[in-house]
């Protein structure tokens, strides 16, 4: 098998709906589809056979704003304001390699503030409900980004 590898970027994270799509690329330092599996411990019956424990699988999106307190329809306070909310997303962590996860993720708030003259960055994690892996396509793909708001 050949060695592939890619590079992360240029790409586009995008939060909401076709009519409210906010783009969050330049706000996004970092970001990656984190899955967990837990796999439940097995069940043993007197015949001295196992049944398998209940596997559950769920999904995270994670990474790493600059913080942008102030800024007007900046991503920190969009995220303060809408948080607990449930929004659908588009992440393409490469534009070239023409993939998209898609999905619907909840939005949490990120910390405001940090050390003293240093530029503010805040670590996200959004829990992400059915997550797809297909290629960009459409306006929910690249293309939405022509109409999208820019964070």
């Amino acid at each position: 098998m050949t060695v592939n590898t890619l590079t992360i970027g240029p790409g586009t994270l995008t939060i909401g709906s076709e009519v409210d799509l906010i783009d969050f690329s330049a706000q996004a330092k970092s970001c990656k589809l984190t899955p967990s599996v837990d796999n439940g411990d097995p069940i043993n019956v007197l015949s001295g056979e196992s049944v398998p424990g209940d596997r559950t699988e769920s999904f995270t999106l994670d990474g790493t704003f600059l913080q942008d307190l102030g800024v007007a329809a900046g991503t920190t306070e969009w995220l303060f304001t809408h948080r607990g909310e449930t929004h659908p997303f588009i992440y393409v962590p490469l534009t070239a390699a023409g993939k998209q996860i898609t999905g619907d993720l909840v939005v949490e708030a990120i910390d405001i503030g940090g050390d003293a003259k240093t530029k503010g960055e805040s670590d996200f994690s959004f829990i992400v409900v059915n997550p797809v892996i297909a290629p960009v396509t459409g306006v929910l793909g690249a293309d939405a980004l022509a109409g999208a708001k820019s964070k």
